[in-house]
Parts: C-alpha cells; sequence; structure tokens
C-alpha cells in the first residue's frame, strides 16, 4: 500500500529521515550527496543528520546550508560539558562510538515527535518514491518495519560486484520466503523504515555490530511482524577494495555469531515455530558453513598425516559423486535468478571472495568462542587511500598459511611414507594450494589496475605480497613436479583413490 493510500484511509504519519556519518571515516562530499537524496523523497518529512564520534562544526555548517537538521550527542553546553553526559555511556543504550548509541540518544531527544522514521547509511542513497513504497504499510499495528533490498550500485569495484552476487539470494528469494514463511523479513542495517514507538518498546537499536538483525530478533519476540517489498528503492555502495571486503565480512559474521550464541536462545520460547525455524536456520549458516569448509579443507591433509584414507573409491566414483552436486547446486542458483536483487550475472569476482570469505569467518568464530573482545566496527566510506602505502600483507597471510599448509603436508607424506593408500590426497592437496594462490593472484591484479600505474612501479609499492606470491609459485610447481608421479600412479594402475 502507497503511503499516500495510507493518508486517504486516515493513517496520518510524521517522519524523520535520518543518515549517520562518524567525521574522518566519510568526506563532506558524500554527506553532501546522501543529503541531497534524504531531501528528494517526495512524502513530507524531515531530515537529520546524526555525528558521531566527536562534534562537527563542518557538518554543522553544511546542514545548515542545506537546509536539514543536525544531531551530535558530543555537542556540549557553553562551559565545555556534555549536555547530556549519559549519552556516551561506556555500555548500551547509549554506548559510546556505537551506531545503536548514536540513534539511541536521537531517539530519546526527538522520537516523541516522529510516529516513524528511515535509518540510512551514508552511502546507501533513496529514490524519490522511498516512502510511498513503504508508509502504506504500518496501517497494519503489528508491522512495526519495513524492509526493502539493500543492494550496491559502484560495480566498477571489482569487490563491491563480487559482493552483490553473493548478496542476490539473500536480498531476493531469501528475503521473501522469510517474509511469506513468518512475516518476519531480516532488517538490514542499510537502510530501513521502522515504527518509532515499536523500537522504543524494545529499548532501541540493539547494541552489537549486527543491531539491524538483533533489532528483528527482539522485536519479533515482543509479536511485532514486518514487511519486505522486494523494490529497489535505495542503492548504496559496497566495499572498494579487499581489505574493506574483509573487515566487512569479519565484522557481520562475529556479531551475527554472538547473536546466535548469545541472545537467540533466550527468545526461542516466545518465537512462534516458524520464526524459531527461519532464525536458527539463518543465524547458524555462519558457523555450519565456516566449519564445514575447514572439515573439507582439513580432511585430505589429516589423511596424508597420519596416512589413514577416509574412505576407499576410485576416482571415477568420486566425479560420479561430485559433478552432480555441483550441477544442482548452480542449477538451482539458475533457477532462483528471476528472484534476485540485483539481477547480476555470477562471475568470477563472486567465486573468488566466496573461497575468500569462509576463512575469515571461521576467524570470527573462533574469536566469539574465545571470548576475544572486538571494538565496534566502521566501515570506511568514500575515503579512498592514495595507494602509495604498502598493502597490508596481514590480509593475504590466512591465505599464505593456509596453502604452506597444504603443500608441507604433502612434502611431509612423501618423506615419511613414500607411497600408499592415501598418495591419492596429494590431488586433492595441491588443488587446494592451487586455488588459494589464483585467489592471490587475482587480488594482485585487481591492485594493480585499481592504481593505473606499470609494473614496474607495482612491484616496488607492493615488493612483500609480490615476493610471497611468488615463493609459493615456485614451491606449489615443485610440490607438484614431486608428486606428480604418485598421484598419477594412483589414478591409472588401480591404486586405491581415497576421496571425500
Amino acid at each position: 500500500m502507497s503511503a499516500r493510500r495510507a493518508e486517504e484511509l486516515g493513517v496520518v504519519s510524521r517522519v524523520a529521515v535520518i543518515t549517520l556519518t562518524v567525521p574522518g571515516s566519510e568526506s563532506l562530499e558524500i554527506v553532501r550527496r546522501q543529503v541531497a537524496a534524504m531531501k528528494a523523497i517526495r512524502y513530507p518529512h524531515d531530515c537529520w543528520i546524526l555525528v558521531d564520534k566527536e562534534h562537527s562544526p563542518e557538518i554543522k555548517r553544511l546542514a545548515r546550508q542545506l537546509g536539514v537538521f543536525y544531531f551530535s550527542r558530543h555537542d556540549t553546553d557553553a562551559w565545555g560539558e556534555a549536555k547530556v553526559a549519559h549519552w556516551n555511556a561506556p555500555k548500551p543504550p547509549f554506548q559510546a562510538k556505537t551506531k545503536a548509541g548514536n540513534v539511541n540518544s536521537w531517539l530519546e531527544a526527538y522520537s516523541h515527535r516522529y510516529t516513524h522514521f528511515v535509518q540510512f547509511d551514508i552511502d546507501h542513497h533513496p529514490l524519490p518514491n522511498y516512502l510511498d513504497s513503504t508508509l502504506g504499510y504500518f496501517e497494519d499495528p503489528k508491522v512495526a518495519w519495513v524492509q526493502a533490498p539493500s543492494v550496491y550500485g559502484n560495480h566498477e569495484y571489482w569487490t563491491a560486484r563480487g559482493s552483490s552476487e553473493q548478496e542476490v539470494v539473500l536480498q531476493g528469494p531469501l528475503q521473501m520466503g522469510f517474509f511469506g514463511f513468518s512475516r518476519t523479513p531480516f532488517i538490514i542495517g542499510s537502510h530501513c523504515t521502522y515504527d518509532t514507538q515499536a523500537i522504543c518498546n524494545i529499548g532501541g537499536f540493539q547494541p552489537t555490530r549486527a543491531e539491524d538483525h538483533l533489532d528483528t530478533v527482539f522485536l519479533a519476540a515482543e509479536g511485532y511482524e514486518g514487511v519486505y517489498v522486494p523494490e529497489i528503492i535505495a542503492t548504496g555502495d559496497g566495499p572498494e577494495n579487499f581489505e574493506i571486503y574483509l573487515g566487512q565480512q569479519f565484522a557481520w559474521a562475529f556479531s551475527m555469531i554472538q547473536v546466535l550464541f548469545k541472545y537467540t536462545p533466550r527468545r526461542l520460547h516466545r518465537y512462534t515455530l516458524r520464526q524459531a525455524l527461519q532464525f536458527l536456520f539463518a543465524q547458524t549458516w555462519y558457523t555450519l558453513w565456516s566449519v564445514s569448509m575447514l572439515i573439507v579443507f582439513m580432511a585430505p591433509l589429516m589423511s596424508l598425516a597420519l596416512n589413514k584414507p577416509i574412505s576407499n573409491v576410485s576416482i571415477w566414483a568420486f566425479f560420479a559423486h561430485s559433478i552432480p552436486a555441483g550441477f544442482l547446486g548452480t542449477a538451482v542458483w539458475w533457477w532462483s535468478r528471476s528472484w534476485h536483487k540485483p539481477r547480476v550475472k555470477l562471475s568470477w569476482r563472486g567465486v573468488v571472495l566466496q573461497m575468500a570469505r569462509w576463512v575469515i569467518v571461521l576467524s570470527a568464530l573462533a574469536q566469539v568462542i574465545l571470548g576475544v573482545k572486538k571494538p565496534y566496527m566502521i566501515t570506511a566510506k568514500g575515503v579512498k587511500s592514495s595507494g602509495q602505502r604498502p598493502m597490508r600483507l596481514a590480509s593475504l597471510t590466512p591465505y599464505v598459511a593456509l596453502i604452506l599448509l597444504s603443500l608441507g603436508t604433502c612434502w611431509f607424506y612423501m618423506a615419511v611414507y613414500h607411497s600408499g593408500n592415501c598418495q591419492g590426497y596429494m590431488f586433492f592437496a595441491i588443488q587446494e594450494s592451487a586455488l588459494f594462490w589464483l585467489m592471490l593472484i587475482v587480488i594482485l591484479v585487481q591492485d594493480l589496475r585499481a592504481l593505473h600505474i606499470s609494473i614496474g612501479e607495482y612491484l616496488r609499492l607492493r615488493a612483500t605480497p609480490s615476493v610471497v606470491a611468488m615463493l609459493t609459485a615456485v614451491l606449489l610447481l615443485a610440490t607438484t613436479f614431486a608428486s606428480y608421479g604418485l598421484i598419477l600412479q594412483a589414478w591409472s594402475k588401480g591404486v586405491t583413490w581415497p576421496s571425500l
């Protein structure tokens, strides 16, 4: 139902449209562009810029110039004292340096003015019909939020395009399914429309990096419902490079796993059966997927290290079982394409990022289990590095370590056991190493293309990762040359072929 139709039925809304910025994490031009898009929304509303970390005179002047409201929970009075001291508390609901704390401070000050509000990330720009597409659904008093797809428009960056390819199933078929199955589509914090009173009833935005999903958990436990509108009415910016992508994925995984372990179990009894099944299905994905990928990676290495085959089948039996499963998964993906948001084709970008993703998710799982404390993680937007500083090798280290582990296991097997029923597993170990090495090469090549410099200049600026890639290539070739005879023997001479 459109917002205009809701007004005709007597549902009159007082609406605020807010966006959040952290001085230094986004440029003034990014803020200006977002405010212009917010002001262009046709339905009557107030625009707000919420500033965190520190008061920003520059953004306050910009807000005044553009005719929008400015809010900072760090504003001070004439004596330099904070106007509301508890708005920067060390703990929720007004926890300092968090998105939830910033929004909750604004809610405490101004929620009485508005029946509904929309929160946009600074890089997600609404279309003029945004509120016309969402407000009418609040005629139903059970509806506390209306969600639309969160999509990226900056596909000139390979990581942003690859991220879109990873997200199309969530933003389309899954969200549609969640809405139809339990009336509980997941809130995506890049942009969403809220019933103000409902958010206040759960104590405001919730205190994790995945505050959007935790808001869904709390709202559903209070009996509220959501609506999913499968229309692209806002477009944002995806990660502009590989390091930003990894940081974003780690933050999401870390927080989602925290929600699964800490918050959901306490509320399962308050959900309908369908809601409980849906939350457990979605929240266990990070954990189960990363652990299953670890098992697939480690299984051949453990078999080689212990000289104990997992199973004994021919190579042809292995292909007969694995290839149909791969084709079936691909067929399901293609079959669901008509519902994808946005409708982009799967490319090498999404495949490469999916390879990189499970390692980061596994790291997040381990850190949650070990109780590692992480600060609130902000994704910088619109602030591009000069490219003149060295690439952080730390972002590539986990993948280099996995390559060395696979190849080292092959050398250990050849040195200790020489040959046997497990020698065919070296094929899988080398295959895993080769895939991760190709991933490193793709990352470096795309980094070179982004910098627009010569190969010689690139090797100077990126000397360490380039040398590491070359050395791992030499080791990969040496291991392949040393083991190919044993692998061929397992294939061609009837030696039992161990398989996963």
